[in-house]
């Protein structure tokens, strides 16, 4: 299960076809194995070392007592099984379930931000129409000379030629979208193309001829050949750059890193505020966890506003002070 939780969240977004196409279920239960086995492993040794410790001895001898004949419920002092499984194996479950999900969703993510997938081919995944479409092929060790430097990439165009009952027809436009096949992970399905237009013969040579309408798809199934064309512009400024993602990204990598500490009690941890806070109601323990996401929230410099990131104003930053104002005094009235 941790494997397989890890590899469905690994596969996001443009890449989530990739867990389940192009396998069997039982292929996708042994490749999930490896990754499963490893996350258990560091899972379990960092729980009993730093989150509470596991007591597998108790858990044996109820089942070896449960075992014996003469055992009864009702007649045993000791703890019963129900109570070992609920406070002991239950939290440790449920760790290790949530730091699959967690570790899944932020790898996948890890390797795509670092650009690790287009450094090494073994981390690269099969969809590669994204990096194609994305312009992103140029950082491929074999086409880095492609590479356009001091350069942001804009859009890419698309000259995609179809045959259609054994006549040709050409499409031109601005890839806005596409769609994969259903069965497979890198065969394209559909295309979305702006400013949209086709060829037609006339006085024996062909012209573009504008498709009316905001968005045209192309049916890729009798595809024959796509020709991408990629417009940039000069990158201007910080906001132009990787740097606001890379610290959007480490904000929110502390956020989620932070969620089982608020979840799960850390014996490794030894603060008073912190011992207090597992004594509060839940709705309570929402509006804490919900403060601690506001102040780091605060420090971020940057805010995306549609595909753009920009510095934030001041009259954001007054408003994020305002709504911690707000968690701070619903924790003092609650």
């Amino acid at each position: 299960m941790p494997g397989l939780i890890f590899r469905r969240l690994y596969f996001y977004g443009e890449f989530s076809k990739q867990f389940h196409s192009d396998y069997s279920f039982i292929k996708v239960l042994s490749l999930s194995a490896v990754p499963g086995l490893v996350i258990f492993i560091v899972i379990y040794l960092f729980y009993d070392n730093f989150i509470s410790e596991i007591d597998i001895g108790s858990v044996i001898d109820k089942l070896k007592e449960i075992n014996d004949p003469s055992f009864s419920f009702r007649k045993s002092n000791e703890i019963p099984l129900r109570q070992l499984i609920n406070f002991k194996a239950s939290p440790f479950i449920g760790f290790l379930y949530l730091t699959s999900f967690l570790i899944g969703a932020l790898a996948g993510r890890f390797v795509r931000i670092t650009k690790l997938d287009t450094k090494f081919k073994l981390l690269r995944f099969k969809n590669y129409w994204f990096y194609f479409f994305n312009g992103l092929h140029t950082d491929f060790k074999k086409m880095r000379h492609l590479r356009q430097k001091n350069k942001k990439h804009i859009f890419t165009k698309a000259d995609i030629l179809i045959d259609f009952n054994n006549k040709p027809e050409l499409y031109s436009g601005i890839i806005e979208d596409y769609e994969l096949d259903s069965n497979s992970s890198n065969v394209l399905s559909k295309i979305v193309l702006r400013e949209a237009y086709r060829y037609k013969v006339k006085k024996k040579k062909k012209v573009p001829v504008p498709i009316p309408g905001s968005l045209f798809v192309v049916d890729c199934s009798a595809l024959k050949n796509i020709n991408l064309t990629y417009v940039y512009e000069d990158a201007k400024s910080v906001l132009d750059s990787k740097i606001p993602v890379y610290i959007e990204n480490a904000f929110g990598l502390l956020l989620v890193i932070l969620i089982p500490f608020f979840i799960f009690k850390s014996d490794s941890i030894h603060y008073s505020f912190y011992d207090e806070y597992f004594h509060l109601s839940w709705y309570k323990k929402i509006i804490v966890y919900l403060t601690v996401a506001q102040i780091i929230s605060i420090i971020n410099p940057f805010i995306k506003k549609g595909d753009e990131y920009q510095y934030i104003s001041f009259k954001t930053f007054i408003v994020k002070i305002v709504i911690l104002g707000v968690l701070v005094f619903l924790l003092w009235l609650l």
